[in-house]
């Protein structure tokens, strides 16, 4: 096998028993396959494992074509009795990167000394590694150079990190805070990000300016009037020597509203603020450019989008251009003296050892985005646009484009494959909140004992930050382009407003 500790692989994995090949892709280049009804198990997995590493697989039909998109859904165990409309929460991970966390897990167990290096000389085309000039061998810094390649930015940028609000708390645990610093952000943040900008302010003084934004966002709003909402914020005079940043999702997980994070930056950067970016609907779902976004750091999961599997994700730290932000990662770094304003290291190099981390599953998460390379990041986000304009016609023309918390924009800046809306009478009426998310629940719980299940969800907001009580809720539905499809689309609509009208509470029309 030629591994650097002898042990015989293929008859290790031969003593975990049958060894019986099952293909990769199930079938995928078999085209009476496409569309065979199905319902994966489990136990397959297991024996795809005994044979090693598994190929990502390459779907044979046209690329483009509905038949095209069909195979590459063969990818995943989703089975066709079951409507994955919630993304945003959770991706399906596909079956050859499962197979992948196994051996991977399985080589470690084996040899904790050498498995890397034993997996390498297995399937060295399948296993890249970097060896040190010690001669230490590490897959980790060959996966981070190849999710820089895909998303425009350098390795030394790039950390492979845990979730969202993982990378969240090491940008903020490594920002020099200090008593006048500001922070600028808005009412629509996840706690991946309320969480450290709320202890920045309590522990250090930093002060912290919250934008509000419609929860309407309508046709007319234009880039330049939100742009405008935090240039009011960014010209607010600072005490000398304070920094300024702006802190905000690219994504606004509730409705869907992207901001135009590439003008939001060079505006926060006029400035002299730096930006720190939530991208946790970011990475697998657009075709992110790190250094054209020109954000400081972009925080964002593996486990969404991604379909990377649970407990994975990527940190950007902008590590080239000029006037880096200060940054040290205090503890967590092994250092003496370094100055947090000259940068004197490469920040992503000195996170990513932070002790013992989870290779198994940063590895198979970067089989996964390898995969959406290789689909390509751009067809998939233009493919999973497409299926939320649908999706939302569908839901105009059924209650009215009010529905929509965000309208179907002719500016794309705003686009994403998040849909948020409410069909009820009352959806801006506060005093309705409680009696629409109780019927909004209900909804969902009746869609789950479908077949085929369908799984969204619902979020809440507060429309006006500063009135506890001035509530919304909405549906929120994730088209992926991977999976989804219009005709699924087309069936939830229905049951969904079957749904709806056994509420018996009025609708929108």
């Amino acid at each position: 096998m030629g591994s650097t500790t002898g042990f015989d692989r293929r008859g290790f994995l031969r003593g975990l028993g049958s060894t019986a090949l099952v293909g990769a892709f199930g079938g995928i280049a078999d085209a009476r396959a496409d569309d065979a009804p199905r319902r994966p198990r489990p136990e397959e997995l297991l024996d795809e494992a005994r044979e090693g590493l598994a190929r990502s697989p390459v779907p044979t039909a046209r690329r483009g074509t509905e038949r095209y998109w069909r195979q590459v859904r063969r990818a995943f165990l989703l089975p066709d009795d079951y409507i994955h409309l919630n993304t945003g929460t959770t991706g399906s991970q596909p079956r050859f990167s499962l197979v992948n966390l196994a051996v991977y897990n399985l080589y470690k167990s084996l040899d904790p000394r050498d498995w890397e290096a034993n997996l390498n000389a297995a399937f060295p085309d399948l296993f890249p590694v970097v060896t040190s000039a010690s001669g230490a061998v590490s897959g980790v810094a060959a996966r981070q150079a190849a999710i820089a390649a895909q998303y425009g930015a350098n390795a030394d940028e790039i950390v492979l990190s845990y979730n969202t609000t993982d990378a969240s708390n090491l940008i903020f645990a490594g920002t020099p805070w200090s008593a006048g610093d500001r922070i600028i952000t808005t009412h629509w943040e996840h706690p991946a990000l309320r969480g450290p900008t709320a202890w920045a302010r309590d522990q250090f003084g930093v002060e912290v300016r919250e934008i509000g934004l419609p929860s309407r966002f309508t046709r007319d709003i234009t880039r330049e009037d939100v742009l405008g909402l935090f240039e009011e914020e960014l010209e607010r005079p600072l005490p000398p020597g304070a920094k300024q940043y702006v802190a905000v999702s690219e994504i606004f997980y509730k409705t869907g509203l992207r901001l135009p994070i590439e003008e939001l930056s060079a505006l926060a950067r006029s400035y002299g603020a730096y930006t720190i970016i939530d991208a946790a609907h970011g990475w697998g779902q657009r075709p992110i450019d790190a250094h054209a976004y020109g954000a400081d750091f972009i925080a964002g999961a593996g486990h969404k989008w991604l379909c990377g599997g649970p407990g994975t994700g990527i940190l950007y730290v902008r590590n080239s251009g000029p006037d880096l932000p200060p940054f040290l990662l205090g503890n967590f770094f092994q250092y003496a003296a370094v100055d947090a304003q000259a940068r004197e290291y490469a920040p992503a190099s000195a996170i990513q050892p932070r002790g013992e981390a989870n290779t198994p599953a940063l590895y198979a998460m970067a089989d996964s985005a390898a995969f959406l390379g290789q689909i390509g990041l751009r067809d998939i986000h233009e493919r999973g646009l497409a299926l939320a304009r649908h999706l939302r016609r569908r839901v105009a023309a059924r209650w009215g484009r009010g529905a929509l918390w965000v309208e179907d924009h002719p500016d794309l800046a705003f686009a994403t494959a998040l849909t948020s809306f409410n069909p009820f009478v009352g959806r801006e009426d506060s005093s309705q909140f409680a009696a629409l998310s109780a019927a909004l629940g209900g909804v969902l719980r009746a869609l789950a004992s479908e077949r085929p299940k369908i799984y969204l969800r619902t979020t809440t907001w507060r429309d006006q930050p500063s009135d506890p009580s001035d509530n919304r809720v909405g549906f929120r539905i994730s088209t992926h382009g991977l999976y989804n499809t219009v005709e699924e689309i087309d069936h939830v609509i229905e049951r969904l407003a079957a749904a709806v009208d056994a509420t018996g509470l009025p609708q929108l029309s």
